[in-house]
């Protein structure tokens, strides 16, 4: 096994063709890159070569992963099959912005393409608050805008790996903070989710077409709602033998799935 970047795909060009520099092998690519908004278009270029490349295997395909790393598409996908996702719209502006603070009172604003937490807001008055979104719509041009909810119990990500779920996580956020990720500093519990929840997850990934994914729940009056769907998520706060687990359940999956192809 090889790890690279993105940074390091090569490009050639052959009798015309340009292709990935990856040619005639026998080689299976389990994707965890996540698309950066400052540099999509030659991260979505060198991926989508990776996936023409003859004898090559990646894990998941372009089109599929690529969706599957937008929030919005992803949501809009999952609500669109009957999925229970949080109410979600874009904004892109303020007026928009303000007018999502009226219908659903206090807001999250994130961006369609976001990691760890990062730039992910929480909107309690858009008098206050108007210099943070303006600093936010100037950056990213749209945001996706949910409602938000106390959570001080956590949030849920239940982890998928093909048709299964191995991995279930109750995500705690610090006393003073409402953000549940791990990188800001919440606390993490394994727990046993409700059927019916891995039900919807393993059918969210299949509805993305992505072998892992990773859904995180929120709980709500109307009981639990999607907030997203992501298309590589983390699970090294999980205890090692579960990570070994899951890493091996991944493998397991992307071989399968290249032997299908052969």
């Amino acid at each position: 096994m090889t790890k690279y970047a993105f940074r390091d795909i090569a490009v050639v060009v052959t009798d015309g063709a340009t292709t990935a520099a990856f040619v005639d092998l026998d080689l299976v690519i389990i994707s965890r890159a996540e698309i950066r908004y400052d540099r999509a278009q030659s991260d979505h270029e060198r991926y989508a070569l990776l996936c023409q490349a003859p004898g090559v295997t990646v894990v998941d395909p372009a089109d599929a992963y690529l969706t599957a790393g937008s929030k919005l598409l992803g949501l809009q996908r999952l609500g669109a099959a009957g999925l229970p996702i949080m109410p979600t719209r874009s904004c892109r502006s303020l007026a928009e912005v303000g007018a999502a603070v009226a219908d659903w009172g206090e807001v999250v604003i994130k961006p369609s393409f976001a990691y760890g937490g990062e730039d992910v807001e929480r909107v309690r008055q858009l008098s206050a608050d108007r210099e943070l979104v303006e600093v936010l719509l100037k950056k990213h041009e749209m945001l996706v805008c949910q409602p938000y909810y106390p959570h001080p119990q956590g949030d849920l990500r239940i982890t998928v790996v093909g048709d299964e779920a191995p991995l279930s996580l109750s995500r705690i956020p610090q006393p003073s903070m409402w953000k549940s990720n791990v990188k800001l500093g919440a606390s993490i519990r394994l727990v046993t989710p409700p059927p019916e929840l891995v039900e919807i997850s393993t059918r969210a990934a299949r509805l993305a077409g992505i072998t892992v994914a990773g859904l995180d729940f929120l709980p709500t009056p109307d009981g639990y709602r999607i907030i997203e769907l992501n298309h590589c998520p983390g699970w090294y706060p999980a205890p090692e033998e579960v990570r070994r687990l899951l890493t091996e359940k991944m493998i397991a999956a992307a071989l399968s799935i290249h032997a299908l192809k052969r």
